[in-house]
């Protein structure tokens, strides 16, 4: 389980919003493994080297950047960053 804190239901949910905002599939064995979001953030860096945020992922990051006062979210969308990654897999987590 991702969480080992929460429901099921809520453990699909979220996987289920990752794999739409990164744009990349999680397998069950792998979602098996991860305990906190900080394996989550590990496992997403690790598979979206070189790729560059969707457009979902964009906006997200931009309103995030925008709501944080931190414009550099939104700077250099053409890869992901650990930091661009750890903030929408909290925003996630936290709905």
């Amino acid at each position: 389980m991702i969480l080992q804190e929460m429901e099921s239901l809520d453990t699909v949910e979220a996987v289920m919003a990752f794999e739409e905002v990164f744009g990349a599939e999680l397998p069950d064995d792998d979602c098996g493994k991860m305990d906190s979001p900080r394996e989550v953030v590990d496992w997403l860096e690790r598979h979206l080297t070189k790729q560059r945020p969707n457009k979902q992922a964009a906006t997200w990051l931009r309103r995030l950047a925008k709501a944080r006062n931190n414009p550099a979210l939104a700077e250099g969308l053409d890869t992901w960053r650990r930091e661009q990654i750890a903030i929408i897999v909290g925003e996630i987590l936290r709905q």
